[in-house]
């Protein structure tokens, strides 16, 4: 992939929709070749073009999803992304970080923060690295469990990941807006409904939560749950 192509994949991620003049980057590439290139992805099925203008296609949004991209779509390294259970009380009442994304596969959801763990990386300092990046806060976790996601859309793999759960009920700093999204605080039962929908959901986020809310937390400990959604 040229890098005019991955410049407009990367526009289009942290977008719901560009029109051709928000999508074009201020600088010196000839209008053939720019459009050469975004012809190119629409021609294989990375891009739309629809009446708003330009969007990932589903293929796209399964390219930037795996940041382990392979020419192979079925047979790709699945990911490891932590989940940040990050809680604070607020006028005595149990408020728990929330995250609006701003960027696709996920963008405009709301739900708990979260991010991928690197190579080599010890899981609970992957999770205070993420924590500051994600949300500008510090502080210290602990392990909960673990959620495998195995999710297909138009009966393609979508995505592989697992999704440990890490909580951390000691944060310090006030949650900013980031590249990744806009953070707050909101009520646990909040929190419980944004991670409840219907689709794409992972399923052990509002029953960690919930079990958070209940005081049971530790009947979960060392949970692991296998998902297979479509």
């Amino acid at each position: 992939m040229s890098h005019i192509q991955r410049d407009i994949i990367t526009r289009l991620k942290n977008a719901d929709s560009l029109r051709y003049a928000q999508l074009k980057p201020d600088r010196e590439i000839p209008n053939d070749l720019y459009n050469y290139h975004l012809k190119k992805l629409v021609a294989n099925g990375l891009v739309e073009k629809s009446a708003t203008g330009y969007t990932l296609s589903p293929a796209g949004k399964r390219h930037v999803a795996d940041v382990h991209h392979t020419s192979d779509q079925d047979n790709r390294l699945f990911k490891f992304n932590v989940l940040l259970i990050v809680t604070r009380v607020i006028d005595g009442e149990l408020h728990v970080l929330n995250q609006r994304r701003t960027s696709q596969p996920s963008y405009g959801i709301v739900g708990i923060p979260g991010g991928t763990i690197l190579k080599s990386e010890p899981l609970l300092e992957g999770a205070r690295r993420k924590l500051q990046q994600e949300a500008g806060l510090d502080g210290t976790f602990s392990y909960i469990g673990t959620e495998r996601r195995i999710l297909h859309q138009d009966n393609k793999l979508f995505s592989d990941v697992l999704f440990p759960f890490c909580i951390c009920r000691d944060a310090t700093g006030e949650p900013t807006t980031t590249e990744f999204g806009e953070n707050f605080w909101v009520p646990i039962e909040q929190a419980i409904a944004n991670d409840s929908r219907q689709h794409d959901h992972i399923v052990s986020i509002p029953k960690v939560l919930a079990a958070l809310r209940d005081d049971t937390l530790e009947d979960l400990q060392g949970f692991y749950y296998e998902q297979l959604a479509k």
